[in-house]
């Protein structure tokens, strides 16, 4: 079973691994090694029960997910599990199918609507953590403007934590100051943005990692098992160190990592 580990300074814990959803919603202009279906709904309610089970109690979300907000939404309302579960999402992204592609807006009135559009599909009436997505312009997107929103929107309950999907060290640095987690890249052969751990230790803040497989490139070799084993003993002794995603419709996937976690033979 897994354990969780509180947020920085808030009320908010999270589980040691939380469940990507972007394969629950999308599966055009993605970065994975192959080919995959979105799973139908039974297969993705059975999926998140099992990760329950296990104690993964937090999913990651965001509009530019597809429809994994939507479907997760129809998930939370049957099963009536939502106090059970820790909810991650995002705004500044957003995905359309129809031409496969990617717009981002920080205006202030683009970030609240998308807030309220992820509230109401997600059928909850706040998130957990509610995260800046970022483009790769983290320091000119993170602006006093926003950094006030974000809190405004804590104050007001609507959001319980907030942070920044980062992919700079600048930007970084600058979000940790002001929030209370980023969730950034890491992996074996990725350790630029490292540095961070330890900024966000001396903060006070958390640190929330993505990519720690490089979007599952890392585990197509014949070194799998010795890859999830390093992965998580390396990454996880930093002490900043809140939760890592890991993206997986694969039953099987989910439990070679929940296994490489928790130091049992996979």
């Amino acid at each position: 079973m897994l354990t969780k580990k509180p947020l920085a300074k808030t009320d908010v814990a999270l589980s040691q691994l939380a469940l990507g959803t972007v394969k629950f919603g999308r599966n055009q202009s993605v970065k994975y090694p192959t080919a995959f279906d979105l799973p139908t709904d039974s297969q993705m309610a059975d999926l998140i029960l099992n990760a329950l089970d296990h104690g993964i109690t937090t999913l990651d979300t965001a509009p530019a997910y597809g429809i994994a907000e939507q479907r997760l939404g129809e998930f939370l309302k049957k099963s009536k599990c939502r106090h059970s579960l820790t909810l991650i999402s995002k705004a500044g992204e957003s995905y359309d199918t129809q031409s496969d592609s990617s717009h981002y807006d920080y205006s202030i009135k683009s970030l609240e609507k998308q807030l309220e559009n992820s509230l109401r599909t997600l059928n909850t009436d706040y998130l957990d953590v509610w995260l800046l997505h970022s483009d790769g312009q983290d320091v000119q997107n993170l602006t006093d403007e926003v950094i006030t929103l974000f809190d405004k929107k804590k104050q007001s309950g609507l959001v319980r934590a907030t942070g920044m999907s980062t992919k700079t060290v600048e930007g970084g640095e600058r979000a940790l100051t002001f929030f209370d987690c980023i969730m950034m890249a890491a992996s074996l052969d990725y350790p630029a943005e490292n540095s961070l751990f330890d900024y966000a230790e001396d903060q006070g803040k958390s640190i929330l990692l993505k990519k720690i497989f490089n979007s599952g490139h890392a585990l197509t070799t014949d070194n799998k098992q010795a890859t999830l084993k390093a992965t998580f003993s390396t990454l996880f002794a930093h002490n900043s160190l809140c939760s890592a995603v890991i993206g997986t419709t694969n039953p099987k996937h989910l439990q070679e990592n929940i296994d490489a976690l928790t130091g049992k033979t996979i």
